[in-house]
């Protein structure tokens, strides 16, 4: 009969895992959204969905989240962890479908998406700021997933970001900002493409901060 090794971290994969999760710890960004008792019965009545967005560059164009089962006090959070994909189209009110591989990649790092379509692992690259991608195949869409927290409690890494222009050879910075719009919406779902001004929407920045909170009273945006 064999006996079973268990082969423990040494000290300096602990150092390594525990000062990432230090790193992510602080880095987590929290938003509170309130929802009054009068307005909530109005919103569930009419089957709305509490939207979130994040910016890229300058754009909001992705529903990164959609909830239904949202309640009077809401807690969604999200941490710097990016994938990149590449996708053929980008269609309003379309479900974002990835065309290539999905790689995780970090802010400071470029994937190359070489001729046959594939994206490679990241290396150090690039914008500091940016998810850099080097283009070697042609007309794409790049995309961006981030990791988030939602307000049922679930963790997933979901679409952000679709670059709206078909991207030729070369080079891309996509730039994730640290500022969010939610809004309320009817028959809409997670990762749906827009590219319209959605309605009574709050922005939210959190640029300088980890935490914001917002009411939603009588129809208003209101901050807490």
């Amino acid at each position: 009969m064999k006996t079973l090794e268990i082969t423990r971290p040494n000290s300096k994969e602990l150092l390594k895992y525990t000062n990432f999760a230090v790193a992510l710890e602080s880095t987590t960004k929290v938003v509170n959204i309130l929802i009054d008792s009068a307005d909530l019965q109005t919103l569930k009545d009419a089957h709305y969905m509490l939207c979130f967005a994040k910016k890229v560059g300058d754009t909001y164009n992705v529903v990164w989240q959609a909830y239904a089962e949202y309640l009077g006090n809401n807690e969604f959070s999200w941490t710097p962890q990016y994938q990149l994909f590449g996708t053929n189209t980008f269609k309003d009110a379309v479900t974002v479908k990835g065309s290539t591989n999905i790689v995780s990649i970090g802010l400071g790092e470029q994937s190359t998406l070489n001729t046959a379509g594939v994206l490679s692992a990241p290396v150090s690259g690039g914008s500091d700021i940016a998810i850099n991608m080097v283009n070697n195949y042609g007309n794409i869409h790049p995309g961006v997933n981030q990791l988030s927290y939602g307000v049922d409690g679930s963790q997933v890494s979901t679409p952000i970001y679709v670059a709206e222009d078909v991207m030729v050879s070369g080079t891309a910075e996509l730039v994730p900002v640290e500022q969010v719009m939610v809004w309320f919406q009817q028959n809409i779902s997670t990762s749906t493409m827009f590219s319209t001004v959605r309605s009574n929407a709050v922005e939210i920045d959190l640029t300088t901060t980890n935490e914001e909170s917002r009411l939603y009273k009588g129809g208003k945006w209101s901050k807490v």
